[in-house]
């Protein structure tokens, strides 16, 4: 994400508005929950990602909110095929929304474990943001900066 910009997307669990507040610091809103967040930034590479996120570490406070495990990263593929694979194997549970340039939301819910998954990706084809995405949502995602 970017200073100053704004995601909602809205996907199969509903809605949830991300904001950018600086570096580091996303806010979440999603039903009657809005929580701020500070990501732990990756020092280096895991799972291809690099960019920050939050393991969502049990508070005893937080026993009537959910946890939010979070994730703010770019990835970068190679070849479409890959892109297309990483895409078709996380929308089974997060149910990814993006737009033809690789802006990637996805919004999961785990009731059992009182927890939401709220993950924000740039994709990146050989360096450069994609121009068309096959399966692409643009209208169940309103971005403002």
């Amino acid at each position: 994400m970017q200073p100053g910009m704004t995601v909602e997307a809205i996907n199969k669990n509903g809605k949830v508005t991300i904001e950018y507040l600086s570096e580091l610091e996303r806010r979440y809103r999603w039903d009657e929950f809005d929580e701020t967040r500070v990501l732990i930034p990756r020092k280096e590479r895991w799972l291809g990602m690099l960019g920050a996120y939050d393991p969502a570490d049990a508070q005893p406070w937080e026993i009537f909110a959910p946890r939010i495990v979070a994730e703010d990263s770019q990835l970068h593929f190679d070849d479409l095929e890959d892109l297309r694979s990483w895409l078709k194997q996380g929308s089974s549970v997060l149910d990814w929304v993006y737009t033809d340039d690789g802006l990637v939301i996805g919004f999961a819910r785990s009731p059992e474990r009182n927890q939401v998954n709220i993950e924000v990706y740039q994709l990146y084809l050989n360096g450069k943001k994609p121009s068309q995405l096959d399966g692409s949502q643009p209208d169940k995602l309103k971005i403002t900066k």
